[in-house]
């Protein structure tokens, strides 16, 4: 397995033998000679027509690749056979000074140098370098492609070979595509958890007709707005691409005669770099199929490509912060994991307010005396390793909440944050009480390091929840980025952070969260295990409508929500303790209570409900996601919502289906994806073995579930006799 570069990393980290251009083929292809192969994944080379072709799973990308033509891509075809390109040409421009180039256009200026390919266990690599002599740079288009997926992973390196020069608006990927229906996903929408908006992460649909133009994009961190991804209809597959990139953002399509134009990188900035540099990585491909074959496309690239075969283990996960706040200390934590533990609790996570000085304007304040990274002493005396100990010997992982890019401004000084790291837009902070310290300033980054590393040698935690609740663009001077490209800047320096950490600790579990769901993309995850998706984590409608769009890009097993005492859903003598528990076990199931509020019936529903998601977890696990209804609404939504969940790993498919309306008693369920001629067995949950059908039986009479007395939650598992 090879490392590919992040965006902080300018040149590819290649744990593999770079095969040179000069002839190093093993086998002839209709395509040229295969150069490099991994599983079903291939780079072959055909001298004579200057051609590179990159295939996997079935879907082709060929590259018109050497000194005597332009760069372009001469066509992209699906594992269908359907063409996905409507004429040859570059996939990514240049923004260079004043200039828009067509990356690799000698009529611009650019000069081929050559081409390298890297193998890896599951994983392949090809890097094109050019020259443009004009602007004194050298740019490397990169792709990747992995065993198992029909995805294409591409992105710039730009390196100054002498002056830096000016670039703007670090592009992804431009391309056509031929015209279909767009598919995109709206973002959080706001992350005050008291407002009800039910308008985050709903799935949408427009076609364009010709000569609409239609963009969407973020301005500060990636998903405030709407989430990087998107995918396209065709006859009969689906086109997708995703941003891997956790800042500002911009997604824009034409609709022409001849086809989809659309343009994905960065938001509008300039850069003048003094080092290599990496311009935001971007994930493309087509699938078989429609949305929801597309996701399992895109799943199988997460795991074998971004995440490099490191697997996503969703735990049940107990969190003290809504139930708690920063009201917390040594002996209520303690008893807190007791129960924790009695329940089937596998992870317990202390929230905000470990350290001195939080609660100042009541239980919820945790910005006070944020930036300490000291346990209050009065609180836990003995520090917070004992709670490690503790937590370990109950059978329970421990995980630890930070805020390593903001600061109580009391704190700045005194507390060792130097206060020209803090960011500022136009002179103001953002804040009257709390600074965002930039990332892009090395100074910084290395004093929250040694906090960070600090903090993690002494309590040893297992999972490490990494929050930011605040975000301003920085433009100020003295940070080694310009009065534009602070959004950039920052965004490296938190995946160099992430990076190093993952490097020093490779077991530990991290967290990704932003006031909530403002910081999910790909990009993220390549570094993150579980996301919190909402501070919003009730009613449980309002979660399973969460998942179910997320779902179309992120594998459910990242995506984290919480089982809470809500006013219109108590745990207490709970009309419906398995809808609101089987509401969050699509993904990673989430708890949040006052254990001492329960009762001895209220906490065995809940361990019964704990002990059917690890069932059912193994599948999930792996899984990618599909809708079999329309989205869950709070208002005006399907009388049943339907999710599938399915593995190609696994011989289980989960099916979790949910009435909303008691008007209507049964609802017919057509699975999808099953093997047609293969037997598998439907189990319910609650009533057992169902009875077995084909595949092919069942995805066209479907399953009636009926509505059930006991509860509005239903999940079947299907199991293929082997």
């Amino acid at each position: 397995m090879f490392r590919r570069a992040t965006q902080r990393i300018a040149i590819p980290l290649l744990i593999a033998a770079l095969i040179l251009l000069a002839g190093a083929s093993t086998a002839a292809a209709a395509d040229g000679d295969i150069v490099a192969q991994a599983g079903n994944a291939s780079i072959a080379h055909d001298t004579p027509t200057g051609t590179w072709t990159l295939t996997a799973s079935g879907a082709t990308l060929r590259l018109g690749l050497d000194a005597s033509r332009d760069f372009s891509v001469l066509n992209f075809t699906s594992p269908s056979g359907a063409a996905w390109t409507t004429a040859p040409a570059a996939d990514t421009q240049v923004h260079v000074g004043s200039q828009t180039l067509a990356f690799g256009s000698r009529q611009a200026g650019f000069a081929y140098q050559g081409v390298t390919v890297a193998s890896g266990d599951t994983t392949l690599q090809l890097n094109a370098t050019f020259t443009l002599a004009s602007a004194g740079l050298r740019m490397t288009r990169h792709y990747a492609v992995a065993s198992g997926s029909p995805s294409f992973e591409t992105w710039n390196t730009y390196e100054a070979m002498g002056s830096a020069p000016t670039l703007a608006d670090l592009n992804g990927i431009q391309f056509t595509v031929p015209p279909g229906s767009i598919r995109w996903l709206t973002g959080l929408q706001g992350d005050n958890a008291d407002v009800v908006n039910d308008s985050a992460f709903t799935l949408e649909q427009k076609a364009l007709t010709i000569g609409q133009h239609f963009a969407v994009g973020a301005t500060f961190r990636s998903s405030e707005q709407t989430v990087p991804w998107f995918a396209v209809d065709g006859s009969q597959d689906e086109f997708y691409a995703a941003l891997m990139w956790s800042g500002a953002w911009s997604l824009a399509f034409d609709r022409t005669r001849t086809g989809l134009t659309f343009s994905f990188g960065l938001a509008p900035m300039t850069t003048t770099p003094t080092q290599a540099i990496d311009g935001p990585h971007v994930v493309f491909g087509v699938a078989v199929g429609g949305l929801a074959e597309a996701s399992a496309a895109l799943r199988s690239y997460v795991l074998n490509g971004i995440r490099a075969g490191r697997p996503l283990t969703p735990l049940v996960t107990y969190n003290t912060w809504f139930a708690y706040g920063t009201d917390i200390d040594e002996a209520s934590m303690r008893n807190e994991m007791d129960h924790a533990a009695a329940l089937g609790v596998e992870l317990f996570v202390i929230d905000a307010g470990w350290y001195a000085g939080t609660g100042v304007d009541g239980p919820f304040d945790f910005d006070s005396g944020l930036g300490s990274w000291v346990p209050d002493p009065a609180r836990f005396p003995n520090g917070l390793k004992p709670l490690t100990d503790y937590a370990h010997g109950l059978g329970m992982k421990f995980g630890l909440w930070v805020e390593p890019e903001r600061t109580n401004l009391s704190l700045v000084g005194a507390g060792g944050v130097d206060e020209q790291w803090l960011a500022t837009t136009a002179g103001g902070y953002g804040s009257d009480h709390a600074g965002q310290i930039c990332l892009a300033t090395a100074a910084a980054r290395q004093w929250l390091m040694d906090r960070l590393t600090g903090l993690l040698d002494d309590v040893q935690p297992d999972y490490l929840k990494w929050d930011n609740n605040m975000f301003i663009n920085c433009d100020r001077s003295g940070h080694g980025h310009g009065a534009t490209d602070g959004n950039f800047a920052h965004v490296n320096g938190l995946y160099s952070m992430l990076s190093d950490l993952r490097d020093r600790y490779p077991d530990l579990l991290i967290e990704n969260v932003s006031g909530g769901g403002n910081r999910l993309d790909l990009g993220a995850l390549r570094y993150t295990d579980s996301a919190w998706m909402d501070d919003r984590t009730a009613p449980s409608v309002h979660v399973r409508h969460n998942l179910q769009g997320l779902g179309a890009l992120f594998p459910p097993a990242y995506l984290l929500s919480f089982v809470t005492d809500h006013d219109t859903e108590p745990l207490h003598d709970a009309p419906d303790m398995s809808l609101y528990f089987r509401s969050r076990m699509a993904g990673a199931l989430g708890l949040c209570f006052r254990s001492d509020e329960l009762s001895d019936t209220d906490t065995a529903s809940m361990a019964t409900e704990i002990g059917i998601y690890k069932l059912m977890r193994s599948p999930v696990s792996t899984a990618s996601a599909g809708l079999l209804t329309k989205q869950a609404e709070a208002e005006n939504g399907p009388a049943w919502d339907v999710f599938q969940e399915s593995a190609s790993a696994s011989n289980q498919v989960v099916v979790s289906a949910f009435q909303s309306n008691t008007g209507v008693s049964t609802f017919n369920v057509k699975p999808f994806g099953l093997l047609p001629q293969t037997t598998y067995d439907v189990t319910s949950v609650d009533s057992g073995p169902l009875g077995s059908a084909t595949g092919e039986m069942l995805m066209s009479q479907g399953i009636d579930v009926v509505e059930s007395p006991a509860t509005a939650a239903h999940i079947l598992i299907l199991t293929a006799r082997q």
